[in-house]
């Protein structure tokens, strides 16, 4: 049951996710998403299909773990997902902050961006070309709306639930960091990085998921709709985008640091009103947090051993980006 004055949760352990569970659901997630990048190198699928495809692919790795264990388990679906209401205030200063944080996070990007250059050449991951209408829609449910809400789920669900025992700060920025991680880029590892602890913190202050989700959406459909706008241009000045790479490794080193330059002016006056957005959402959501108390009967050494499954799977993720950066400074395959 809710105590309203202590903030805290005084509810059955049985009913609630555990550290261990969470960090064996980030296991089982990384091993699907590395079985089924398998298969899906083995199969050419483009245009509609491929958003079917990626549909199919993302409920079976990221939406089906969670939810059987919360079944299985007959955990508190309601308790453990955060499905309380969010206000109407809160769900839009969620809007505005992903709205605003787009352009410190594309600051951030070309930074890091800039930064791997000098060692190689950074690939960044980037969308299928979105050719019509039907596919920008598409695309908005699959790309945007379904990780938005299967990760969310996991994540700032059934995984930062069972860490909140180790307290506040500690939940969020773990769970923030495996966030990152589970992306498998080390382009994108710092600014996603970013991204999941200030989820983590939504959800935690609001107390419910939908203000995360609504941040998880609007910041994947930023993507997506820039992602279509550059294909209509191309479209419509196909002289002017003959030749263009998206290669980072054919952009001059000048015009990179042109485009920090530039989007450094323009993050510094979109981080004045992220910071609006997040000053007034710390306020809308006073005294909503309700998690459980830290539980100071588990030592370090007992964190370390909950957090076993999930230390295995940062390893694995650890030799693939280390692989990766070496793809990056070595683009010339050895054999």
């Amino acid at each position: 049951m809710y105590n309203e004055s202590s903030q805290t949760i005084e509810q059955g352990t049985t009913r609630t996710p555990e550290p261990l569970a969470g960090s064996f659901l980030y296991l089982i997630v990384l091993s699907l998403m590395l079985a089924s990048s398998v298969f899906t190198r083995q199969v050419n699928i483009d245009g509609d299909r491929y958003y079917i495809f990626m549909f199919l692919i993302q409920l079976v790795t990221i939406g089906l773990p969670p939810i059987a264990y919360l079944i299985l388990g007959k955990k508190d679906i309601k308790y453990s997902l955060r499905l309380n209401k969010a206000s109407v205030a809160e769900i839009f200063l969620s809007i505005g902050m992903a709205l605003f944080g787009y352009g410190v996070i594309i600051f951030i990007n070309l930074v890091w961006i800039l930064f791997l250059s000098r060692f190689g050449t950074p690939r960044p991951a980037s969308l299928p070309a979105i050719e019509n209408a039907r596919q920008f829609w598409m695309a908005i449910a699959v790309v945007a709306a379904v990780p938005a809400l299967l990760e969310e789920f996991l994540f700032r669900g059934v995984i930062q639930r069972g860490y909140e025992s180790f307290g506040k700060i500690t939940h969020i920025i773990l769970t923030g960091i495996l966030f990152a991680l589970l992306h498998l880029s080390i382009v994108s590892v710092p600014a996603i990085i970013l991204i999941g602890i200030l989820l983590c913190y939504i959800a935690y202050r609001s107390n419910s998921i939908w203000a995360s989700i609504a941040y998880h959406f609007t910041n994947n459909a930023i993507a997506v709709t820039l992602s279509y706008i550059s294909s209509i241009i191309s479209k419509l000045f196909p002289a002017e985008f003959d030749g263009m790479s998206p290669n980072f490794a054919d952009v001059p080193p000048e015009a990179l640091r042109m485009a920090v330059a530039v989007w450094g002016f323009i993050g510094f006056f979109a981080l004045l009103f992220f910071g609006a957005c997040l000053a007034g959402f710390h306020i809308a959501t006073r005294d909503k947090q309700r998690i459980r108390p830290v539980d100071t009967s588990i030592n370090a050494g007992g964190k370390f051993i909950l957090l076993i499954p999930a230390i295995l799977a940062v390893l694995v993720i650890i030799v693939l980006l280390v692989f990766e950066a070496i793809e990056m400074v070595n683009p010339t395959p050895i054999m």
